[in-house]
């Protein structure tokens, strides 16, 4: 059977939440939010990340509405 992904924005997600990030389960320890970017004209989001396994650490830029894949 198919493994249905779970999806959901970037600006939706909250501290704890445990998301995909190059195919390793991370926890999301902090967010935060830019104004919008000057050439793309959309907000970004600064996400700092720790694997739950290793605990290394991991800082991602992304665009706040683009989706992230939540781990289950």
């Amino acid at each position: 059977g198919e493994i249905f992904k779970m999806k959901r924005k970037f600006y939706e997600l909250k501290e704890g939440d445990k998301i995909l990030v190059f195919g390793e389960v991370v926890v999301l320890k902090k967010i935060e939010f830019s104004g919008k970017g000057v050439k793309q004209g959309r907000a970004k989001c600064r996400l700092e990340l720790e694997n739950e396994v290793t605990k290394e650490k991991k800082v991602l830029v992304r665009l706040s509405d683009e989706f992230a894949e939540l781990a289950t």
